[in-house]
């Protein structure tokens, strides 16, 4: 019911991360540009110049992504740091790294996409944080790694978003998702803060899992209701 208190100084700490994750695949991409511009280098003419830019094409956009994805991984990692549950002013530190988490890992299922939907993805969720289990399978999940825990067997389905912040009235609310073991989040399913999906419970295609929910249910809609 209350304001949250909004100091300027957290404005500038969104803009300059708006700044730094605009730049961070400008980045990436020249350290790409500059592989092939070394194995260019020394070429004579026209032919043998693109000859050898082709030949050193592979190389530089794996380095590209190599790049990228272990920026990724290092920001996430140092963002994590001091993350909490509850709920916070949207202008806090809090609030900036939940913010700045799901802006870089959103821009990673773009750019990074080879590593989703594949059996990489789960290695990858827990490079980020997160604790996935044995046998997950994941798909573009959007999450707050260190707020995430998989359970053995779950499954992900495409779009899903687990444990991201929810904002109200200038406040944002964090909280721990816990998927259960051979759980199922369909496609563009959701697990709020504080959710979770019950074991052998399934939550279909759009809908958003209960607060609270038993063993082997199913859960259809947003506000959820028990199938």
């Amino acid at each position: 019911s209350e304001r949250p208190p909004a100091p300027t100084r957290w404005l500038w700490a969104y803009a300059v991360s708006a700044v730094v994750l605009a730049l961070l695949p400008l980045a990436a991409f020249t350290v790409g540009g500059l592989v092939i511009a070394s194995g260019m280098r020394g070429s004579g003419g026209l032919g043998q110049a693109t000859a050898a830019a082709f030949a050193w094409l592979v190389p530089a956009v794996a380095l590209t992504g190599l790049v990228f994805a272990a920026s990724v991984v290092l920001l996430v990692r140092l963002l994590s740091i001091g993350l909490t549950e509850g709920t916070h002013p949207v202008r806090s530190r809090v609030a900036w790294q939940a913010w700045t988490i799901e802006r870089l890992l959103d821009a990673a299922r773009t750019i990074l996409f080879p590593l989703y939907s594949s059996l990489f993805t789960p290695v990858w969720l827990r490079m980020l944080g997160a604790r996935v289990g044995r046998d997950v399978e994941a798909s573009t999940v959007l999450l707050i790694p260190s707020m995430t825990r998989i359970e053995d067997g779950a499954f992900l389905a495409d779009d899903t978003m687990v444990a991201s912040y929810e904002l109200r009235a200038g406040w944002l609310r964090l909280g721990p998702v816990r998927i259960g073991k051979r759980a199922f989040l369909g496609n563009s399913g959701m697990a709020a803060p504080g959710h979770r999906v019950p074991r052998d419970g399934l939550v279909a295609v759009l809908s958003a899992a209960p607060l609270k929910a038993k063993a082997g249910s199913s859960w259809l809609g947003s506000p959820a209701v028990r199938l």
